[in-house]
């Protein structure tokens, strides 16, 4: 198997390993409905008929669909191992490096499914009352607003499962997502909302969709602006940090605490 035959085929794998996790859909699946219509009727969403309404709604799954994720890739390191695929992995010669990558990319394009078919279908109906970029508009704001809140909640929930006991890296990762979400830089604790690596895509939707963002902005250099440039930064720091916890929580899942 060379390795242009064999990274193919390994995505295809952990894309079927993650399509039969009947648990993970019986919380994504109604998650995603809610997310849905709660970017549809919320008094806060700009109702616009156009790309802000499609930003809003990749905001709201940005919310919510990532707390079924935070709960099921506790063992994303481990999985593998315990299915029987790394001996699959390792008769192939692609390597270490590439293989994480495949795993992440399978998972990833199976998670982010539903939230791009449910913004493509708001997309079409916006299309159908004459709206002729609203199908593109809902891919792009699927992609760069609910797509790294997805690979975060992946890459979080999946270095607590590399250091802490499953069910309490279940449980933590729920709380850490809430956190994450719906703190506020008005109360004494810090949160990464109103800044660039706010996890539901605010400057990116004020940036390239016209959307307000939900958080006041902070101050610094990490402050959302609403620009195109502050977006593409934004974007490009949220998928690093989202690397950087993925590849930490390979790395203490291959060296693990001999107390744990």
């Amino acid at each position: 198997m060379n390795m242009h035959i064999g990274f193919p085929r390994l995505i295809r794998v952990h894309m079927i390993i993650v399509w039969r996790q009947r648990s993970l859909w019986a919380a994504a699946v109604p998650l995603a409905l809610f997310a849905l219509l709660l970017g549809v009727i919320s008094p806060a969403g700009p109702h616009d008929h156009g790309a802000g309404d499609l930003a809003f709604m990749a905001k709201t799954m940005a919310m919510f669909m990532p707390i079924a994720y935070m709960a099921a890739f506790t063992d994303f390191h481990t999985r593998h191992s315990r299915l029987g695929i790394g001996q699959l992995e390792d008769s192939t010669p692609i390597p270490a490096p590439m293989l994480a990558a495949a795993r992440t990319f399978g998972a990833f394009l199976i998670l982010i499914a539903p939230s791009l078919l449910l913004l493509e279908c708001a997309g079409t109906v916006q299309t159908l009352h004459g709206s002729w970029r609203a199908i593109p508009q809902a891919l792009a704001a699927g992609l760069a607003i609910t797509g790294p809140a997805v690979l975060t909640a992946m890459s979080l929930s999946s270095l607590l499962g590399a250091i802490l006991p499953m069910i309490v890296a279940r449980i933590t990762g729920v709380l850490a997502w809430f956190a994450l979400v719906f703190s506020s830089p008005m109360l004494p604790v810090p949160t990464v909302n109103g800044t660039i690596l706010n996890v539901i895509g605010d400057a990116v939707g004020a940036g390239w969709f016209g959307l307000g963002p939900v958080y006041p902005a902070t101050g610094g250099i990490l402050a959302v602006t609403g620009t195109p440039a502050n977006a593409a930064i934004s974007l490009i720091a949220q998928l690093a940090v989202a690397m950087l916890l993925m590849a930490l929580g390979g790395w203490c899942s291959a060296h693990p605490r001999t107390t744990r």
